[in-house]
């Protein structure tokens, strides 16, 4: 009787460490992510942790960013098992999730068909392949300062203009549709 109590026990603890075992390896595992290297020419304010994403779906995070040797931006993403592998000719850009932030941004990924070649884990998918944001003040730091002087007028002016005739304006934008599209049928 003794010696079934001491092997009942004994299957009890072995089944209690084998479970013990389950757990930490399903806590602990990577979650079956694959790792690529995307070169962009630069971050364009990508932050570890954002979000990787496939037609607004998300399917892994930004891991890493380094900078490569020739100053490019070298951004490590971990894709979901689901989603890879990745294929070659897969097209990466990095997107703002909306206007109202600064550093809000996410990769996107457009997939390359399934019959093409399957890209390995760690494989880099280069600049060729890449699109990197051109945010606004890098637009307006390209004008010289008398095309600047001139724009803040041209802006300037057009407050001038509407000031004190926000009805009128909204009056007028109701059938500006309207005139462009018959505008057609003359052209």
């Amino acid at each position: 009787m003794r010696r079934r109590t001491l092997i009942a026990r004994g299957l009890a603890l072995a089944a209690l460490i084998a479970a013990i075992v389950v757990v930490v390896v399903v806590l602990l595992r990577n979650g079956d992510q694959t790792e690529y290297q995307v070169i962009f020419q630069n971050a364009g304010q990508l932050v570890k942790g954002d979000e990787v994403q496939v037609g607004g779906r998300p399917i892994g995070t930004v891991d890493d960013i380094d900078l490569t040797d020739d100053n490019q931006a070298r951004v490590t993403i971990k894709v979901d098992g689901d989603y890879t592998p990745l294929r070659k000719g897969t097209t990466a850009l990095i997107r703002q999730t909306s206007l109202s932030g600064v550093a809000n941004r996410y990769v996107q990924l457009t997939m390359a068909p399934d019959n093409a070649p399957a890209l390995e884990d760690g494989a880099t998918i280069g600049a060729e392949h890449t699109t990197t944001p051109v945010d606004l003040d890098q637009l307006f730091d390209t004008l010289d300062e008398p095309t600047r002087q001139a724009l803040q007028e041209v802006i300037q002016g057009t407050a001038t203009q509407y000031a004190g005739k926000g009805a009128e304006a909204n009056e007028a934008a109701e059938y500006f549709n309207p005139a462009l599209s018959t505008s057609r049928k003359l052209v």
